[in-house]
């Protein structure tokens, strides 16, 4: 939803940049009536926005279903952006650590209270967990976020906003703070994160925090197994193997810039 009462001259930005949002988000073209009511907005208001992004760029129209998606332009920014944080760099050594292991390997940052996929290469095994960038899961269930978490200065405050109650996404998600709290201290100690199928059933996870020059992390290399290729022999493996690749990244990848908590 966008605000209709947003200050005079940022109103149009933000209702824009919402609209670039809901199609990056959509995995299907959208109509411009389609966007107007996701977004609450007037049909005439959102066909001026729509417009405008189309003569940038940044929004094409299919012809053939009157729809929209997102346009050329924001490919050029996408790649503009990954040289800016270094990822052109990074992106090797994720390839290099998926064709030693045989398995998907993702690069994910912390936005507020959740962990986004910013990078991956996929297994090319038939087995293996689908997944795309900018996908969104919650710190508590992810061994990126906890990864991250475990070394961040912000942690405790984060664990005490938590609810007393987790959600659990399956079955094996953290029930209390006091759990994600004790895993944190165990991965300071350990060095990696384990996620055991706590975002998705039959997927075990290990990751490792990208630091910066302070310690800190905002960002976090991870692999994901499926359980049937991943016995807890292997985690530990995987495990030392990915804290070493983190820190190859860390050389190219500047995460404490413009990444959020």
């Amino acid at each position: 939803m966008v605000s209709e009462e947003l200050p005079a001259g940022t109103q149009s930005v933000g209702r824009a940049l919402a609209v670039l949002k809901l199609l990056a988000s959509s995995p299907d073209e959208l109509t411009g009536s389609a966007i107007a009511a996701e977004l609450r907005l007037s049909s005439g208001t959102a066909n001026r926005l729509i417009r405008a992004l189309i003569a940038e760029g940044l929004v094409a129209r299919n012809p053939m279903s009157d729809s929209y998606y997102l346009g050329s332009g924001t490919v050029l920014l996408g790649q503009a952006a990954q040289r800016g944080f270094g990822m052109d760099k990074a992106l090797p050594i994720l390839e290099q650590l998926n064709a030693e292991t045989q398995e998907s390997v993702n690069l994910s940052i912390r936005q507020g209270s959740e962990s986004v996929v910013m990078m991956r290469v996929q297994s090319t095994l038939p087995l293996r967990f689908e997944q795309h960038t900018g996908a969104r899961f919650p710190l508590y269930t992810t061994a990126s976020g906890k990864a991250i978490l475990a070394f961040s200065p912000h942690a405790e405050t984060y664990v005490e906003s938590l609810p007393a109650t987790l959600a659990k996404v399956t079955p094996h998600s953290l029930s209390t703070p006091r759990e994600l709290s004790e895993q944190l201290r165990e991965i300071r100690v350990r060095g990696y994160s384990i996620d055991e199928q706590e975002n998705v059933e039959g997927v075990r996870c290990v990751g490792a925090p990208i630091l910066d020059a302070d310690g800190y992390a905002q960002a976090a290399l991870v692999i994901q197994v499926p359980t049937v290729r991943m016995p807890k022999s292997r985690v530990r493996t995987l495990g030392d193997r990915i804290v070493q690749a983190a820190k190859e990244v860390s050389q190219f990848v500047p995460v404490n810039r413009a990444m959020s908590h």
